[in-house]
């Protein structure tokens, strides 16, 4: 299997996870999002953005991105271990956690487009 194919198995199997409606849209929403969050914020500011959210589903978000990140980088374990682990990474390490995270993050945005449906505007996160 290459890299990318890797990527999507690992994705569309976390795609499974996620069963209810109203989660799959806000879910889904913000994975189509966040390459776009990381690019104009980077990827620690958006990692903490979507950590600040009060809708749980997001949280397993990051799991999910954490999971795929653990896979090249076994000191991510959950959520916060992602979270601290781009906190305090070097210019280097944070660099290569960007872009596996972008390559990663835009797996859950396509399959959430295609396997469900959902657009990025679907959501409203505010509630």
């Amino acid at each position: 299997m290459t890299l990318e194919q890797t990527r999507a198995a690992m994705a569309y199997e976390h795609l499974q996870d996620v069963t209810a409606k109203d989660d799959r849209t806000v879910y889904g929403s913000m994975a189509q999002k966040l390459p776009a969050l990381i690019r104009a914020a980077g990827l620690c500011q958006a990692l903490y953005f979507v950590k600040s959210r009060p809708k749980d589903v997001l949280k397993t978000l990051l799991l999910h991105l954490g999971k795929q990140l653990h896979r090249v980088d076994a000191g991510i374990e959950d959520m916060d271990s992602l979270c601290e682990r781009v906190r305090k990474a070097d210019l280097a390490q944070y660099i290569w956690l960007t872009r596996e995270a972008l390559a990663a993050a835009s797996w859950y945005g396509r399959l959430a487009r295609s396997e469900w449906g959902v657009l990025p505007g679907d959501d409203d996160t505010k509630r």
